[in-house]
């Protein structure tokens, strides 16, 4: 069977999604599918709590109808190939489809490392398949001892999680000496390590895994300082991969490590195809060099971006930049842009300034965190800021995302000095501490 649409998508998770809803904003008379392999979209972000406080895979779903309704159709099937010069793709089901537009939003997949016995039944990398999390669960139920591999977010929020949901023996690995420290300054990762020990989990950093043990399913797991760890399961967190092969195979360019290249109106070497999302190649915003942040937040941005441009060039994407945020048991960590870490690897000379007051004011208010920290950076040479971190209450994701605008639009010291701003006593700090401010006023007081 051939059927034809104005708009065809590859892939219904952030991206996808964003891209149609995008498309009917832009050019409303479009006939816009959506092919994916998945029976539903999963919520990407969510997926560690399908193991915790949702307990139930269905409970992490982003709905359909809203998108049907806007007269957006989904078509579940595999792509097998893409035919630029038809403007054609074929389906594994044998069926084809004519486009005119072309839009790759095929994401990333887990990163599965070549560690001996990896094959093994019972390690899971995170797929964002509504069955697969299922056999997750499935497994997770008749296990005791879980060792979750890998400290970013997704290893950190999946430990967390499964220690709440029952009692389980959970221990986390993470090679470098701190979790979150691709993200976060390492001192606040310090802090979520121990809100995860308080909460149970064994957090050991500075190891890897070198090997698996078991015949058939995984039984434990050896570590390089030689510990071995009993296992009936094993989750895998040590980041993903583009995927590429639809493109390569296609005759796209891609780079193996970014994805599949586009340029600054997120178009393919193929005029016809975009692509966006995890699968498509970044830099960043601050330096300009090649950058690997896969983010559901960085996914809807480039789909925006992508859709808008379909028919007509509207926008250039500005780079990726990257605001993560978190919450562990009591404890919330967001941040965006460089770490010192960072900085000092680029050889970007930088100042910076810090600011902890409490979340509420008064601070006698109920639901005030009274250690709401800031950390802000500059650059030395234009005095912009290049990466803010944050670790305190629920207002941290809220603040980054203040942070986050700023390093995207290269906002000085001074303008964040004496920016004006919102408050309430049940929602912010107080106007005479206000992190923001005062951590970069603090910053120009210490330069």
């Amino acid at each position: 069977m051939i059927c034809s649409t104005d708009v065809l998508i590859i892939g219904g998770s952030a991206a996808g999604l964003s891209a149609a809803n995008t498309i009917k904003t832009w050019y409303p008379d479009k006939k816009i599918v959506i092919v994916r392999d998945t029976s539903y979209t999963v919520v990407p972000c969510g997926i560690p709590y399908i193991y915790g406080m949702l307990n139930a895979v269905e409970k992490d779903k982003i709905p359909d109808e809203g998108f049907i309704k806007k007269g957006i159709e989904f078509l579940v099937a595999r792509v097998e190939e893409i035919n630029p010069e038809e403007h054609i793709v074929n389906l594994k089901n044998g069926e084809t489809i004519h486009y005119d537009k072309l839009i790759l939003a095929v994401g990333a997949k887990p990163t599965v490392p070549p560690i001996p016995g990896i094959d093994l039944a019972h390690i899971f990398p995170i797929y964002k398949d509504p069955a697969f999390l299922q056999e997750i669960d499935d497994v997770l139920q008749q296990s005791k001892d879980i060792v979750v591999i890998g400290g970013g977010f997704i290893g950190v929020e999946m430990a967390e999680q499964i220690r709440l949901k029952g009692d389980y023996n959970v221990t986390l690995i993470e090679a470098l000496p701190r979790c979150l420290a691709l993200a976060c300054e390492e001192e606040y990762g310090y802090q979520v390590e121990l809100e995860l020990a308080r909460l149970g989990v064994k957090v050991m950093t500075s190891t890897r895994a070198i090997s698996f043990e078991g015949d058939t399913k995984v039984c434990g797991v050896t570590l390089a300082d030689g510990t071995n760890l009993k296992a009936d399961m094993v989750i895998l967190g040590i980041g993903s991969v583009p995927n590429i092969e639809l493109a390569e195979k296609a005759g796209l360019q891609i780079d193996p490590r970014n994805g599949i290249i586009v340029d600054a109106y997120l178009r393919t070497n193929d005029p016809d195809i975009f692509a966006c999302g995890d699968c498509a190649s970044k830099f960043s915003v601050i330096n300009g060099q090649e950058i690997g942040i896969r983010l559901a937040s960085v996914a809807a941005s480039e789909a925006m971006i992508a859709g808008s441009n379909l028919y007509q060039l509207n926008r250039k994407t500005p780079g990726a930049l990257g605001a993560f945020a978190t919450r562990v048991g009591n404890v919330s960590v967001a941040a965006a842009g460089f770490t010192e870490r960072m900085c000092k690897e680029s050889n970007i000379s930088y100042y910076l300034g810090k600011m902890n007051s409490p979340d509420r004011h008064p601070a006698s208010l109920p639901g005030c965190t009274m250690q709401t920290e800031m950390k802000l950076i500059f650059n030395r040479e234009n005095d912009c800021i290049i990466g803010g971190h944050i670790i305190g209450g629920l207002q941290a994701a809220d603040m980054v995302n203040i942070l986050a605008l700023a390093i995207q639009n290269q906002v000085s010291s001074s303008d964040l000095a004496v920016m004006q701003y919102a408050t309430h006593p049940l929602l912010t700090g107080s106007p005479l501490v206000y992190q923001v401010m005062w951590a970069a006023e603090n910053a120009i007081a210490n330069k």
